[in-house]
């Protein structure tokens, strides 16, 4: 392996020794959006106000995941949308989290065509200029692939390129090295995991509920839809006789994002 010694790649792939807590958004935008990912600028801070008095610590990604804190708490956003450059800065000042943004890179400053939804109302994702803008706030970056397809579905060299471009635009961007992917879709297979550490990447993230066998490569988050009150995302985080109905919500809702899928094979992206 190029970027990664064989004992490095074995560690990448032992059972984390616990389940960090970790949110994910899409969206955060007060006006309608087609689908399950938009959580409301209203609701997100009435669900941060909660989650802070209830004694949850917001962390940044890197930190949660050093060491086992039940009430350590990491916020990332995948997909990147421009809405975040305005939405994310007074957010941050008021609640005092460092969130992780996870960039489709080839469609920065672009709408997301890669989205069924744009068919009926298009939202842009952030330019290289706002990406700098927010590093410069304090939020960090990592790769979310460069065209956000079915890693899974790739060929060997469409894969490589997805990983390394979108790692490369990254750093040139920014000034500094990307090690975190999230999977499209939370799509991956050992296929992947075997590019991603070839590629240099050293955590990935899915969109599965986080479970003991988890790996540096395969971290489960716990997604944060429209439908979720703040009882629910405490569930997520906390456990409790309804956690399993959490997690099959969570899984029924990211089977849904097939038809993103279906929609890209169709248009033969």
């Amino acid at each position: 392996m190029s970027s990664n010694t064989e004992a490095g790649a074995h560690t990448l792939l032992e059972p984390l020794t616990f389940r960090p807590n970790i949110l994910t958004f899409h969206k955060v935008m007060s006006q309608f959006s087609f689908g399950a990912t938009n959580y409301s600028p209203r609701r997100f801070e009435r669900l941060f106000t909660s989650l802070q008095r209830k004694g949850f610590l917001f962390q940044s990604l890197k930190a949660t995941l050093s060491k086992s804190d039940s009430m350590s708490l990491a916020i990332t956003f995948d997909d990147g949308y421009q809405h975040l450059a305005n939405v994310l800065p007074p957010l941050m000042d008021k609640y005092h989290f460092k969130p992780i943004i996870f960039m489709p890179t080839g469609y920065l400053g672009k709408a997301n065509r890669w989205d069924y939804s744009h068919l009926f109302r298009s939202t842009p994702h952030l330019d290289s200029k706002s990406v700098s803008t927010l590093a410069a706030l304090g939020v960090e970056f990592g790769s979310h692939s460069h065209s956000h397809i079915d890693l899974c579905r790739c060929d060997k060299e469409t894969l490589r390129r997805e990983l390394t471009h979108s790692k490369a635009v990254l750093e040139d961007t920014l000034g500094t090295h990307i090690n975190y992917i999230s999977y499209p879709f939370g799509r991956y297979n050992q296929r992947v995991l075997e590019a991603a550490m070839e590629t240099g990447y050293t955590r990935g993230f899915t969109m599965s509920f986080p479970e003991d066998s988890d790996n540096a490569l395969t971290i489960g988050r716990c997604a944060v839809y429209g439908y979720d009150t703040v009882a629910s995302v405490v569930r997520k985080l906390s456990g409790g006789p309804l956690y399993n109905l959490e997690k099959w919500k969570a899984r029924v809702t990211n089977k849904l994002s097939a038809g993103t899928v279906i929609y890209n094979r169709l248009v033969r992206r």
